[in-house]
C-alpha cells in the first residue's frame, strides 16, 4: 500500500513538471512578448541649432549665441527685472567708488577692479503720490596691497557702504589678466618671444605643501599664456603673483 502511495505522489510530480516546463525559461516563468505598434518617421527633419560663440564683452571672455535669427516665440526670453549694468553706467560708478574716501584706504595704492554687478532693490522712496525705487549695486575690487577683495555698495550712484571680504576670493578680472600680461612680456625669460602673440590669464591658486608650501601660495596669483590668437596652443607661459607684483615663474610649452 505504501509503494502504491509512493508511485502515485512520484508520477503527479513528473506531471507537475512537464506541465510547468513548456512555461518555464532557464531564469523563471517567460512572459509573451508586448506588441509594440510601429510609428512612421516625420515627414520634415527637425533643423539642427548650430552653437556659436560671440566676443563682445572682451577678447578674453566669448559667450554663446543662437546662430539666425530667433523667430519661435517658444524659446524667447522675457527680460528679468534687474537690468544689466552698461558701461557708461559701470564707469560712473567706479568713478564715484575710486573718489570714496572709504575705498580709496580700503584698496592701497595697488589695487584691480573685478565687476560690478546691479542688486535688487531693498527699499522705495515715496514722494507724495509717486513711489521711485532706488537703485542699488555691488563692485568687487582686489586690493593688492593688502592682499584682500573689498566689497563696495552703492545706492544711486553713491557709496553706501565698503568692506574687506576676507573670506572670498573673487575671479580674474580684466586689470588682473593685464597686468599679469604686461609682467610676463617684460621678464628676461619671455622678453622677445611674445611680443606678436596674444595673451590670456586664469587665476590660479597654488596649493599648500606638507613641508613647503608652493611659491605663490596664500597671494592672488594668475596663469598667464601666449598663443597664436585666441583658439591657437599656448607657446608660452608664466606664473604671476599680482600680490607682490613680479613673475613666480616663465618658460616654454613642450611641443605638441
Amino acid at each position: 500500500m505504501m509503494w502504491k502511495s509512493v508511485g502515485v505522489i512520484v508520477m503527479l510530480f513528473c506531471v507537475g513538471c512537464s506541465l510547468d516546463a513548456s512555461s518555464r525559461g532557464p531564469f523563471g516563468p517567460e512572459d509573451p512578448e508586448t506588441a509594440i505598434p510601429k510609428r512612421p518617421l516625420p515627414a520634415q527633419v527637425p533643423t539642427r541649432h548650430i552653437l556659436e560663440f560671440t566676443a563682445d564683452e572682451s577678447p578674453e571672455h566669448v559667450k554663446p549665441k543662437m546662430a539666425g535669427t530667433v523667430t519661435d516665440a517658444a524659446v524667447i526670453r522675457s527680460a528679468g527685472p534687474i537690468m544689466q549694468l552698461s558701461a557708461a553706467e559701470i564707469a560712473s560708478l567706479k568713478k564715484a567708488a575710486e573718489a570714496d574716501p572709504r575705498v580709496q584706504t580700503l584698496l592701497g595704492a595697488r589695487w584691480g577692479f573685478i565687476d560690478a554687478d546691479p542688486s535688487p532693490p531693498k527699499s522705495k522712496v515715496s514722494f507724495g503720490c509717486c513711489r521711485a525705487s532706488a537703485r542699488f549695486a555691488r563692485l568687487m575690487y582686489f586690493s593688492y596691497s593688502h592682499n584682500v577683495a573689498v566689497d563696495v555698495r552703492m545706492k544711486d550712484g553713491s557709496v553706501l557702504q565698503a568692506a574687506r571680504a576676507e573670506e572670498y576670493l573673487p575671479p580674474e578680472g580684466p586689470q588682473d589678466v593685464a597686468r599679469g600680461i604686461e609682467l610676463a612680456r617684460a621678464d628676461p625669460r619671455l622678453a622677445g618671444k611674445v611680443q606678436d602673440l596674444r595673451g590670456h590669464g586664469l587665476l590660479m591658486q597654488p596649493d599648500r605643501g606638507f613641508f613647503r608650501n608652493d611659491p605663490g601660495y596664500g597671494h592672488r596669483v594668475i596663469w598667464i599664456t601666449f598663443s597664436q590668437g585666441v583658439g591657437g596652443d599656448p607657446k608660452y607661459w608664466a606664473q604671476v603673483d599680482l600680490t607682490d607684483d613680479r613673475v613666480l615663474d616663465a618658460g616654454e610649452e613642450p611641443p605638441r
